[in-house]
């Protein structure tokens, strides 16, 4: 395991930095977030830097890369989905924000931030959703994401829970319609579900999502209209991010006493690995020119450590 950065706490980031939303771009850097900075990192796996991507994201939180190479972000701030362009800048008045008594003060100049458009603006049956939290593309170009309730500071203030429920979505290839894909998604004791960590394959046929409040993560076959079927459990194990290598063994930021990320054989549901990390993680990819680097966020932390396998997907 290797420490590659820490996170600073700037003038306005809400509290202390939370590294979230890892992902790999089709060259094998990696795009990262401090949500609480309202930033996106990248890491350059070429010169072993970290640099500032985008500042500010709208607090972008999950994040993942479509097939034309765009980054598809949860800016959590407006309820959105947002596709950022990785070549193409744009200069544009200064982001208005929705709660001004948080983060940066807006100075009323124009900025130049990475190109970005919004794909989904937060509402669904004419109610705002509870706040996108993690992402997943499809190979036909759709977008699965988890909805989670989890208030933020920066959300206008008196922002409450208006959906009856929280569960995971499904945009179309082309972008213009919302369904939920899980009708209602309950734990195996009969709770109201609250899904956060999603990851697909990549033959598009199988979904996995991880109930965090419920500490269980399961498998679901995606079919053609989006919506999920044949749900399994497939451990008693929840998490806020995950990944899938390339034998099909699951990777869940899962907390407890020692924090790590455990690796999960999804065929037995049986624990197989344990990688100890020295900060509690929230998400993790796989990355690097190979694709046999784990990339792990972990609160303020930013860590990596050799595999001696590959990830499962791979953005070409």
């Amino acid at each position: 395991m290797e420490k590659l950065a820490t996170l600073p706490t700037e003038s306005y980031t809400v509290g202390q930095p939370f590294t979230e939303g890892a992902t790999c771009a089709p060259n094998g850097d990696v795009f990262f977030v401090d949500q609480n900075s309202s930033k996106i990192l990248r890491w350059s796996v070429a010169d072993h830097k970290l640099s500032v991507f985008m500042h500010p994201s709208g607090y972008a939180n999950g994040m993942s890369f479509d097939a034309h190479g765009n980054l598809i972000a949860c800016a959590d701030e407006r309820n959105e989905l947002w596709s950022i362009s990785i070549t193409e800048t744009e200069t544009i008045p200064y982001p208005k924000k929705v709660n001004p008594d948080v983060g940066e003060r807006p100075t009323g100049a124009t900025i130049t931030l990475p190109k970005h458009t919004v794909i989904l603006e937060g509402h669904y049956d004419g109610k705002p959703l509870n706040g996108p939290n993690d992402v997943w593309i499809q190979p036909d170009g759709s977008i699965f994401f988890t909805d989670f309730f989890w208030p933020r500071e920066w959300w206008t203030p008196g922002r409450g829970e208006e959906q009856d429920m929280q569960t995971v979505y499904y945009l179309s290839p082309d972008r213009k319609t919302l369904t939920r894909a899980i009708p209602e998604f309950l734990s195996t004791k009969g709770q109201p579900a609250r899904p956060n960590g999603i990851v697909g394959t990549p033959d598009g046929k199988t979904l996995y999502v991880a109930d965090l409040g419920g500490r269980e993560t399961w498998s679901f076959a995606v079919q053609p209209d989006g919506s999920l079927t044949d749900k399994k459990l497939v451990c008693s194990f929840g998490s806020d991010g995950m990944t899938l290598d390339n034998q099909g063994n699951l990777y869940l930021s899962v907390y407890g006493r020692t924090p790590g990320v455990t690796v999960v054989n999804v065929k037995s549901g049986q624990q197989i690995g344990f990688i100890p990390v020295p900060e509690a993680p929230a998400n993790m990819c796989f990355g690097g020119p190979n694709h046999d680097t784990l990339y792990i966020t972990a609160r303020t932390g930013f860590y990596s450590i050799p595999t001696n396998v590959k990830g499962a997907n791979k953005v070409k």
